[in-house]
């Protein structure tokens, strides 16, 4: 039921709200994200209510999905975290196809900010092994939970912690690198598959331990990175699999820091992960090793991530997932690695085929803090194809 995958937010957490001011430049910047929303919203209204009679042999090429999510937590019960996603393909020829995927989201606290998520060109050859070429705004080429962030997907309400989380500072310079990015990178992906097997390799323009975000001027300048990754599936039900990715994420004197960096930093992501279906069960896991280059010792971070899910009935299921993130040894002064991560308890029902309700447990811990917190949480998800 759960084992699809796609793309799904940050997790609730305590937030300061701003104080309204009607002159900021923020508030007009989450104005105007707002109405580009709604906008949203409403093509998307138009797009179910146009009669069938009306639709083209072109309408034909082009599917449609929309998901809408609004969950609220006991930590801010009355200011909900809102996700608005959208995906049309439009089939160009029956080997070409073209994605696109903007992305709409609402923080705890009334900002809203938007996303280019996918924008990309597919295109699939019909040999007898078929070769697939992914090029433009891709999906994440590792991790095994990164396609599975989109509310409908996702059958925990919170995510992964390291994939929006940004590791302390390690040397002196702050560069908001993760253990790993849920983000989407800009790139081109060729991947290729069998019956048992799985391999890909490409170039993107960031390190998979940072999110570049797309839509952001502020994001960190280009730089190539060469991943590869692959996996086997030994027997039916089981898949077993690891990625690399190596390049720069720290070009030489652009730290925000005053701290002179003598030469470009290198980034190593190394990922293994594994995946089990049987009957109406599913586990998911991965462990991940980061390596950061620095002036002097590199700088290593590690962590992993395991998750289950399983059907009860046709509507009802359960799921859960835990997390665990280290930084690096000497990760702001310290000389111990510090830890956070969070464990997660959901119980969904399906009410209709477009609507399900979510509803569990939450806990995380940061970098910084030994102490847990702790909150229960509902979500409201919604989510249509067209075509």
């Amino acid at each position: 039921m759960f084992v699809d995958s796609l793309t799904r937010p940050p997790r609730i957490s305590k937030r300061t709200k701003k104080t309204e001011n009607s002159s900021c430049p923020s508030c007009h910047r989450g104005h105007r994200e707002f109405v580009v929303a709604v906008n949203a919203l409403l093509f998307i209204a138009l797009l179910s209510i146009a009669p069938a009679s009306a639709q083209s042999a072109w309408s034909e090429r082009i599917t449609a999905e929309f998901v809408g999510a609004i969950t609220t937590s006991s930590q801010t019960p009355d200011d909900p975290f809102i996700v608005l996603d959208g995906t049309a393909t439009v089939r160009m020829t029956n080997s070409l196809d073209v994605i696109i995927r903007p992305w709409f989201r609402r923080l705890p606290g009334g900002d809203w900010s938007s996303e280019m998520y996918q924008l990309q060109v597919r295109y699939q050859t019909s040999t007898r092994v078929p070769v697939r070429i992914d090029a433009g705004i891709i999906s994440s080429p590792l991790g095994i939970i990164a396609l599975e962030m989109r509310p409908d997907r996702n059958p925990i309400i919170g995510s992964p912690s390291y994939y929006f989380t940004p590791l302390p500072s390690f040397d002196g310079r702050f560069d908001r690198v993760q253990l790993l990015s849920g983000g989407y990178p800009l790139g081109a992906i060729v991947s290729s598959s069998g019956r048992r097997w799985d391999a890909r390799a490409g170039v993107t323009d960031g390190t998979p331990a940072r999110n570049r975000k797309m839509m952001s001027t502020g994001r960190p300048a280009a730089a190539p990175q060469f991943v590869t990754g692959g996996g086997v599936t030994p027997v039916d039900g089981l898949r077993l699999g690891a990625g690399f990715a190596h390049g720069v994420y720290r070009e030489r004197n652009a730290s925000g820091s005053a701290i002179p960096q003598t030469d470009d930093a290198c980034a190593t992501v190394f990922n293994l992960e594994g995946e089990y279906a049987i009957g109406y069960t599913r586990i998911a896991g991965e462990w991940i090793v980061d390596s950061f280059e620095t002036d002097s010792t590199p700088a290593v971070a590690r962590g992993y991530l395991l998750e289950a899910s399983h059907t009860l009935a046709p509507r009802w299921y359960v799921a859960g997932r835990t997390t665990r993130a280290s930084t690096p040894v000497f990760a702001a002064g310290a000389r111990v690695r510090r830890t956070g991560g969070t464990a997660d308890a959901t119980v969904g029902y399906r009410a209709t085929p477009e609507i399900t309700v979510k509803a569990g447990y939450q806990g995380s811990r940061t970098y910084a803090r030994q102490d847990w917190d702790h909150a229960a949480a509902v979500s409201l998800v919604w989510a249509r194809r067209w075509w």
